[in-house]
């Protein structure tokens, strides 16, 4: 069973501020939210947490300046981090 968790829960695990996370999920660079209700949102525990892992297995490919997310998206460095993560959470 998956677990959902909201995001005061979400914040907590990650300690990112909520900009940063908006920011990294728009350039579809963390785990997309999605709808419980109409009004109330969750991420996939799983997925958080193995965008945790990833991220520490991997500090050297995380970008200096997060907030630059689509400026990195045509560094022939950052798209070949970004397939290598894919493969990775696959396995």
């Amino acid at each position: 069973m998956k677990a959902a968790i909201r995001k005061k829960k979400m914040l907590e695990i990650v300690q990112l501020s909520e900009d940063t996370i908006n920011r990294l999920e728009k350039a579809g660079m963390f785990p997309k939210r999605f709808p419980l209700t109409n009004r109330t949102v969750a991420w996939n525990r799983d997925e958080v947490e193995a965008w945790l892992d990833l991220r520490q297995a991997n500090p050297d490919e995380v970008e200096p300046n997060e907030s630059m997310g689509p400026m990195f998206e045509k560094n022939p460095n950052h798209i070949k981090a970004r397939k290598r993560a894919e493969q990775h959470a696959r396995i």
